[in-house]
Formats: C-alpha cells, sequence, structure tokens
C-alpha cells in the first residue's frame, strides 16, 4: 500500500497506483477511501485496467447497498467485458437486490459459463466466482 501511496505522491497522474489503492481499500471495507481512488481513476482513464474502473465501481456501490448505481457501473462493465464472472457475479447480485430475480438468475447463469469456459490458467480464479453464482442459483431457485 505504501508503495502505491509512494507513486502517487511523486506521479498524482499514476493511475494504476490509484486503482490498485482503491482496490485495497475496497477489500479492507474503507468504501469511501475506495470511491475517491476510483473516481480519481476513473477521471484520468474511463477504460483504465480494461475497463475494470467499471467493475470496480459497481463493486463498492454494490457493498454500499447503493443498488442501482451498482448496476449502471456493471451494466456498461458487462457489456465491454460480457464473458467475465466476477463482473456478470456482482451485476447479477444487484439486479438481486433490486427483486429483478429473473434477470439476476441470467446473469449468474453466464457468470457460471464464462467460468467453465475460461481458459486453462484462468480457472483458478474463475472457478470462485462459478461457485458463489451455483449458490446463488440455488438460493433463487428455492
Amino acid at each position: 500500500m505504501q508503495r502505491f501511496k509512494n507513486a502517487i505522491a511523486i506521479d498524482p497522474g499514476e493511475t494504476d497506483a490509484h486503482f490498485q489503492l482503491g482496490r485495497i481499500a475496497r477489500q479492507q471495507g474503507r468504501l469511501k477511501d475506495a470511491l475517491e481512488y476510483f473516481q480519481t481513476v476513473l477521471n484520468q482513464d474511463e477504460k483504465h485496467s480494461q475497463s475494470e474502473i467499471l467493475r470496480e465501481l459497481g463493486a463498492v456501490y454494490l457493498a454500499a447497498g447503493q443498488f442501482e448505481d451498482a448496476r449502471g457501473f456493471l451494466a456498461e462493465y458487462v457489456e465491454q467485458r460480457p464473458y467475465d464472472p466476477e463482473g456478470l457475479f456482482y451485476f447479477g447480485q444487484a439486479l438481486e437486490k433490486l427483486g429483478r430475480n429473473a434477470e439476476a438468475r441470467e446473469r449468474y447463469e453466464l457468470a457460471t459459463d464464462a467460468a467453465r469456459t475460461a481458459p486453462r490458467y484462468r480457472r483458478g480464479v474463475t472457478a470462485k466466482w462459478s461457485r458463489l453464482a451455483q449458490k446463488q442459483l440455488r438460493k433463487l431457485a428455492t
């Protein structure tokens, strides 16, 4: 974390340092800090890290209980990256929280399929999102 902060101190335009600090803040539950870092990234380069900034913003808003904001960012993200199981899972969660269960089921199914068809070297990372999506599908079926 300190190295990313040092990078920003040297060059405030270091977009990836802001992005990584935002991810760390989100994982630590510091949602306000995460939003500040991510807003800087969005202002500097909205396509940073293959538009993952949109997924990360959606995840922050999801964690903050701002489901409509989360849905907006995640819809835009999966439009650009339709085979990202993590983004599809978060999108499903936002839709589920908004009471749009049929659409949520579709996203969870797409997340499972995307994880299953990912290249072999990515399956260790994508398997988590497949398991989570399958769990939500079972929950919605009851």
